[in-house]
């Protein structure tokens, strides 16, 4: 008999010791402090050691819920090669219908409105995308599904580099993405780091004669304004003629300046006011708004909601489009100390060419650093870029065609910086400063590596779970599965004896293999998850039941203790597997068509009834069959 039962008590301490080498990263990662976890993470050994435990979930571990929505008519807009008043209108009702009603399909909306405004899609669409409208939006339609599996896959690759263990980024409808990310509480940083672009483009600056050019021609625009012009020769004459050549800034209200009273409502704050060179409103009303900063353009802080209301204007960008201009604004504010003592908040300002010379597509390699000595970056925060070869010949050529020019360093439509090229850059190593932390600067980072989306995103929906209500569910989870274990481990031994206790023994094997398991698979554990392990523990324990019960009736026919064993496990073998071949299947099917934590419930679950069918049969029998190998036993404790 011992030669015949060696075999499985291979097995089965070849099980045994994978188990406890599966749970033992997870033993100690739970007994860690927080000044070791944060002493391994400064020696970076702490991430091998997490890649192997049981991963918990938002619910369990604290963190943040986002539900984005991929801005779709944004994604048409720029896919469109004319886009006049009335197509910007149709788009601009699509918004606004769907913002009404969030269950409405995109694309049913646009071409609705495409119909009623009487539009024809083959005069704002390449002629690649097809002739008639059915065969444009067909062609729109796979762009729009491109786009957003390519935001999923932007979004875990960003996820990935941001350190989140186990995130959970699915796709919900035709344009929204959930993201959990588990362990998470800086719910600023995540939200800038899923919502930005990272369109990253290097923008030669136009000359000062220009610049001024240009400003000259938005005077004019603007003083064509009846309302501007009336208010300009209000506040210049207030001043006698004599006085009017000392400089001196005006504090006026913007629905004063527009002649708009919903202007107040739009900026969101009761302070709408601007500050103007009464010398200069009359004759240059947008160089009144503005301030000489260095070699730059300073625009007040107070002035940034005007200056890009008249940014907006038709005729405004009429001017700037035939010059192939545009204005930008820098990234940093500036804190100038007036004569009077006082701080004024500037920003700079740019006048750029209006195509980039070199995008984000052609950069190979990005990572945060600190300036070093000697550096016009010394000590504060940068991100060094390398290109790709393509990115480094046109770099190259770039750089060596413009000496003594400016160029701009743009990201998501901010200039960080504007160096003058001192000389031709043939490497394609290029550094970007102007970070207010070296957090932003690894963000800015991540996102230059994962790539830039396809379209913007916009939060919808989000929740943060702290850590406290996290450690509350664990402890409330913890205690249900301990008390559903006593209970059923008290009433099989109870009930069956010291047959019991061999059942209350695979149980417990049961749940270490099932953690082992997760822990071997990578999985994440959430309430759902200890919902599921529960519920293994009764259909674990219903197993040894139906054993027992058969092995009682053959004892009660007088067999053999052997022989009531032998019968008893054949004849409940066929009934535990067609019951648990049921629930497979129903777990299988929650996991390929369930989401979240419907996946993490099926997981569990599959993995669960699996181990049972092992402890249950496999280990119990081991052990009755050690057991009756006594020569002389009469009877069985059951």
């Amino acid at each position: 008999m011992k030669s015949k039962l060696t075999p499985r008590y291979i097995i089965i301490a070849i099980v045994l010791a994978w188990a406890i080498y599966a749970i033992w990263p997870t033993i100690k990662y739970q007994n860690l402090s927080a000044d070791e976890i944060e002493t391994m993470r400064e020696e970076g050994t702490l991430h091998a050691l997490e890649s192997k435990i049981i991963k918990q979930g938002l619910d369990l571990k604290g963190g943040i819920y986002i539900v984005l929505e991929v801005e779709l008519p944004t994604l048409i807009s720029n896919l469109a090669i004319n886009k006049d008043n009335r197509f910007k209108k149709v788009l601009e009702n699509v918004r606004k219908k769907l913002d009404t009603d969030s269950k409405l399909d995109f694309y049913q909306v646009f071409q609705k409105e495409i119909a009623s405004n009487g539009l024809r899609m083959n005069r704002y669409f390449d002629v690649d995308y097809g002739s008639d409208t059915e065969e444009i939006m067909s062609a729109l339609r796979e762009e729009g599904h491109d786009a957003i599996n390519r935001v999923l896959e932007i979004l875990q690759n960003r996820v990935d580099q941001f350190g989140v263990s186990e995130p959970t980024i699915q796709k919900q409808g035709n344009r929204r993405i959930i993201v959990e990310l588990a362990g998470i509480q800086d719910s600023e940083r995540a939200r800038d780091l899923l919502q930005s672009t990272a369109l990253l483009e290097f923008v030669l600056v136009k000359s000062p004669d220009l610049t001024n050019d240009m400003l000259l021609r938005i005077d004019k625009v603007i003083k064509g304004s009846d309302e501007l012009s009336e208010l300009t020769e209000s506040i210049s004459e207030k001043r006698p003629k004599e006085e009017q050549t000392v400089s001196e800034d005006e504090t006026i209200s913007v629905r004063d300046l527009f002649g708009d009273p919903s202007i107040q409502a739009e900026m969101g704050t009761t302070d709408t006011s601007v500050v103007v060179d009464k010398n200069l409103v009359k004759d240059r009303p947008f160089s009144s708004l503005l301030r000489a900063l260095g070699n730059d353009i300073g625009v007040p802080e107070r002035n940034i909601y005007i200056i890009k209301k008249i940014l907006e204007m038709d005729e405004v960008k009429a001017k700037l489009d035939a010059a192939n201009g545009r204005f930008l604004f820098g990234n940093d504010v500036e804190i100038i100390v007036n004569i009077d003592g006082g701080q004024e908040k500037l920003y700079r300002m740019f006048y750029l060419e209006g195509e980039s010379e070199l995008t984000g597509g052609v950069v190979e390699k990005a990572r945060a650093n600190i300036g070093g000595t000697g550096s016009s970056a010394s000590g504060q925060s940068i991100v060094l870029l390398d290109m790709n070869s393509e990115g480094s010949r046109i770099w190259s050529r770039v750089t060596g065609g413009n000496i003594g020019r400016r160029i701009a360093i743009v990201l998501d439509k901010k200039v960080h910086m504007a160096p003058v090229i001192r000389s031709k850059i043939s490497d394609g190593g290029t550094m970007i400063e102007g970070f207010a932390s070296m957090d932003e600067a690894k963000d800015i980072a991540i996102v230059l590596r994962a790539g830039a989306l396809p379209a913007p995103v916009k939060i919808i929906e989000e929740r943060v779970v702290g850590p406290s209500l996290g450690a509350d569910s664990v402890a409330k989870g913890t205690r249900s599965v301990l008390i559903g274990l006593v209970s059923v481990l008290i009433f099989m031994v109870i009930y069956y004896k010291w047959s019991g206790l061999i059942a209350n023994f695979a149980l417990i094997w049961n749940l270490l293999l099932v953690l082992a398991i997760l822990a071997t698979l990578g999985a994440t554990l959430t309430l759902p998850g200890i919902a599921a392990l529960i519920l293994t523990v009764g259909m674990s324990i219903d197993a040894n039941v139906i054993i027992f019960e058969r092995i009682r009736e053959e004892a009660r026919k007088g067999k053999t203790p052997r022989a009531a064993i032998e019968a008893g496990y054949s004849r409940a073998l066929t009934t535990i597997i067609d019951a648990n071949v049921t629930t497979l299947i129903a777990a299988l099917v929650l996991y390929q068509f369930g989401t979240g934590p419907i996946r993490g419930f099926a997981t569990v679950l599959f993995w669960g009834i699996v181990i049972s069918m092992f402890t249950a049969i496999f280990v119990t029998r081991t052990i009755f069959n050690t057991i009756t190998e006594r020569r002389g036993m009469k009877s069985l404790s059951i």
